[in-house]
């Protein structure tokens, strides 16, 4: 939206409201390279060290399934240390450090306790004190009279060398690609089970926060399998239609992902524009709808005016799928039949 700049207004003049051109332009083409992301278009890959399991099914039956419990995270910050320094009175600013902030995750509360498990092994195999807890005599209150005594390990006496998450990357997506975000020797800072309450009729979910020392940045076009642990299990193999093509021969690589075939992507662009001509022309009665054939012949035009405007080429294509439309209701409307025909040719 745009309104009429304020140095063109006078007293007679009403500020006005403009149409949708510019965002269409900047958004829609070019296989929508510029349009915002969406925030629920993620996956997170939680790379775990079998060797630090005990129940190692997590990893041999699950482990796809932990990674698409996340419930949300947060992706990676920095903090940048400066200095501001005196250079012959002329301040001048230093970076001296910069660290990685602390991720939170949040993850779901299964039925079937998988995440819970997740908590319990990675618990165990740092901090020795679930495990003697579960030993008799380990927390007596004489456990610790004299060393005679003390037959149980605790903290971090629980033996454990190596990382329990070999990493954990969490993928943005759109566009059919992907930018990865690999979080290097990761390491829990706290762990939530939080509350329970009798008047709460939401979902349960855990909280935690990770600490890591770098990230690996990449980038790639999303298959199946990639990102790490995708489109394996559970997942709706259905393509989707929200396809299109990159319309603008000046932009050879609308993309940083070299392998991204944008003009493959071509062959689904006017399914839903067909689908709704082919709708109205198998539910229309003829009757005195005038109104509601009115409603769905502006918005077909609305449709293909939109797909026009984005991708020329297929402006005679909608044109076509708008002949049966315009030859169904010429009788009534000889106007509007004329109107979509000036359109689209």
């Amino acid at each position: 939206m745009a309104f009429t700049a304020n140095n063109h207004l006078t007293a007679d003049t009403k500020t006005t409201l403009k149409d949708y051109q510019h965002a269409a332009k900047l958004f829609v083409p070019d296989q929508f390279r510029l349009a915002p992301k969406h925030n629920f278009l993620f996956h997170v890959a939680f790379s775990i060290n079998p060797s630090a399991l005990r129940n190692t099914n997590l990893t041999q039956r699950y482990s796809n399934e932990i990674n698409m419990l996340v419930k949300g995270i947060d992706l990676p910050s920095f903090k940048i240390s400066t200095e501001v320094l005196n250079q012959y009175n002329r301040k001048k600013v230093m970076q001296t450090t910069h660290a990685p902030g602390e991720i939170k995750v949040k993850f779901h509360d299964d039925n079937m306790g998988l995440i819970n498990q997740l908590w319990q092994n990675y618990y165990s195999y740092y901090y020795a004190d679930s495990i003697s807890a579960n030993t008799n005599g380990a927390y007596n209150r004489n456990a610790m009279r004299n060393s005679n005594f003390i037959t149980a390990p605790y903290g971090l006496d629980a033996g454990s060398t190596a990382p329990f998450f070999n990493y954990i990357t969490v993928y943005q997506m759109a566009r059919h690609e992907f930018v990865s975000y690999k979080l290097i020797n990761p390491i829990i800072t706290n762990w939530n089970h939080n509350k329970l309450d009798y008047s709460d009729t939401k979902t349960h979910d855990f909280d935690l926060g990770i600490a890591y020392e770098s990230v690996a940045y990449g980038l790639g076009a999303v298959t199946a399998g990639d990102p790490e642990g995708f489109a394996l299990t559970h997942y709706d193999v259905t393509p989707s239609p929200l396809q299109g093509l990159n319309p603008d021969p000046t932009v050879s690589d609308p993309s940083f992902v070299k392998s991204l075939d944008t003009e493959g992507l071509s062959a689904g662009i006017l399914n839903n524009a067909v689908n709704t001509v082919n709708t109205y022309q198998n539910t229309s009665s003829g009757g005195g709808g005038i109104m509601t054939t009115l409603g769905t012949i502006g918005g077909v035009v609305a449709a293909g005016a939109g797909i026009a405007a984005a991708f020329p080429g297929a402006a005679s294509a909608v044109g076509s799928a708008l002949g049966g439309v315009t030859s169904a209701i010429s009788s009534g409307f000889t106007g509007a039949s004329n109107f979509v025909s000036d359109l689209f040719n």
